[in-house]
């Protein structure tokens, strides 16, 4: 008998005997020596004998869930989640209450979501989900798995994918109190705390670990961009290039939101040098040009642009971006030169149709072909709300009220926050006439997203009243 042998023997029966003397007397004494001589193989790397002696264990002791479930869990530690999902089946067929087994079963149900898909049916993913919940819940309700980190944060993932962040909360916490530093359980407890609608908690459970986790400053940026806190946001962006200097995304969020913060020097400043650095994005053209034009800026923003523009004829959104700087400079004429340029290669650009179509029928300028126009953007994206709004804005313009009311009622109706739009109903209700109707559009103007003049509305709102009967 050789040395490695003999040891084993020793250690075995060592624990053998302290084990008669214990509590755990379900087992038989061969099932558990056998048990223990397992455990003592896997340690010393002898898998295929620790299996054997598990399989003489079962064999010795056939009710014992105990050792069923261990054979669970050597399997599933090797991956071998078909063996395990079986051994576990079987210990709970014996004994329900058997924690590891639940324990297994749990995990292997769990990883088996995790692999699902955007294409996996919804209702396969909850019922796999409700599953892998039933056993870890029965595994984390006992005093001592409530530290098993591993089953906290398998249980917390699950309950955010049956939408049930409040329960992910509490799961994530645990993990986050046992482990303060960990980026993986901070950035999973914020999500929690996002998708339960406290952007305020999500934000302060990145915040500490920030400094010394800047992979984590991302998503940290995201969720105050979310809150508002735009300036915060863009800090943030900054911390997350320092370890992507080359992502692209980060350098545009960056932009946006210090352009969204009205800080357009910095934002043009850094528009410069991801255009320098990305020639090939456009984005960054069109930023930096959009924030030279908040700045105060026209001319040069126009400057900017135009070089692009004509380099990418057939790029839209530059194309499109141009015309607003055009439009928005009161250069109405080169903004239509823009428009008509771009439908010479797109044709059937619905976008750029309803572009010039409105453009025409605000300035009250060929507002037969501005309803033309606005027709064929229609017909390549029927409904589109804002479509409507500009065939019936141009009817109103041509004075065709009842045409004008079919097609601004439809937009308002499906677009109740957009303030121009609800403007623009409201000028039709006043020229049929129906003043309280009139006022209750433009109240909603005032009240929705903003791009009007409220002073202006508020003037026609004043003027409605003083037409009402008393």
């Amino acid at each position: 008998m050789d040395f490695t042998r003999r040891c084993s023997q020793r250690v075995a029966a060592g624990l053998l005997l302290l084990w008669m003397g214990g509590p755990a007397a379900a087992q038989t004494p061969a099932s558990y020596f056998e048990f223990l001589m397992a455990r003592h193989l896997e340690a010393l790397g002898d898998e295929a004998g620790a299996l054997a002696a598990l399989e003489r264990a079962a064999a010795a002791d056939p009710a014992s869930a105990e050792v069923r479930a261990e054979v669970a869990s050597f399997q599933f530690r090797r991956d071998r989640d078909i063996e395990a999902e079986a051994a576990a089946l079987q210990a709970l067929k014996i004994d329900d209450r058997n924690l590891e087994a639940h324990r297994v079963l749990g995990l292997i149900y769990a990883a088996s979501v995790d692999e699902m898909n955007v294409r996996t049916p919804q209702a396969q993913v909850e019922a796999k989900a409700r599953q892998a919940i039933t056993h870890l819940e029965r595994a984390v309700g006992e005093a001592a798995a409530v530290t098993d980190l591993q089953l906290q944060f398998s249980i917390g993932r699950l309950y955010l994918r049956t939408n049930e962040p409040a329960r992910a909360v509490e799961a994530f916490s645990r993990v986050v109190d046992k482990n303060p530093s960990s980026a993986r359980g901070r950035l999973s407890l914020a999500e929690a705390y996002a998708k339960a609608d406290d952007i305020k908690s999500a934000i302060a459970t990145l915040d500490p670990i920030v400094d010394d986790e800047p992979r984590v400053a991302s998503v940290l940026a995201q969720y105050q961009e979310q809150a508002g806190l735009l300036k915060e946001a863009a800090q943030s962006y900054g911390r997350a290039l320092t370890v992507e200097p080359r992502n692209v995304w980060l350098k545009f969020r960056r932009i946006a939101a210090l352009f969204n913060d009205k800080n357009y020097e910095h934002a043009a400043a850094f528009a410069a040098e991801a255009q320098a650095q990305h020639p090939e994005d456009l984005r960054f053209a069109r930023l930096r040009a959009r924030a030279v034009f908040e700045g105060g800026d026209p001319a040069g923003a126009m400057t900017m642009l135009e070089p692009t523009a004509k380099a990418y004829p057939e790029d839209v959104l530059t194309q499109l971006a141009l015309a607003d700087l055009y439009s928005d400079a009161g250069r109405d004429g080169d903004a239509a030169r823009t428009l008509r340029r771009l439908l010479r290669i797109e044709p059937a650009n619905a976008e750029a149709l309803n572009y010039l179509g409105y453009l025409l029928a605000d300035r009250g300028r060929a507002l037969e072909e501005a309803v033309r126009l606005v027709q064929r953007a229609l017909d390549e994206d029927p409904g589109n709300p804002s479509y409507l709004d500009s065939l019936g804005w141009a009817h109103f313009r041509r004075g065709d009220l009842n045409q004008a009311e079919k097609y601004l009622s439809s937009a308002a109706e499906q677009l109740p926050l957009n303030a121009v739009v609800q403007d623009h109903l409201g000028d039709l209700l006043a020229g049929q006439e129906r003043w309280l109707d009139a006022i209750a559009a433009w109240t909603r103007a005032i009240a929705g997203d903003g791009g009007i003049d409220r002073a202006v509305v508020e003037g026609k709102i004043q003027r409605a009243r003083s037409k009402i009967p008393r």
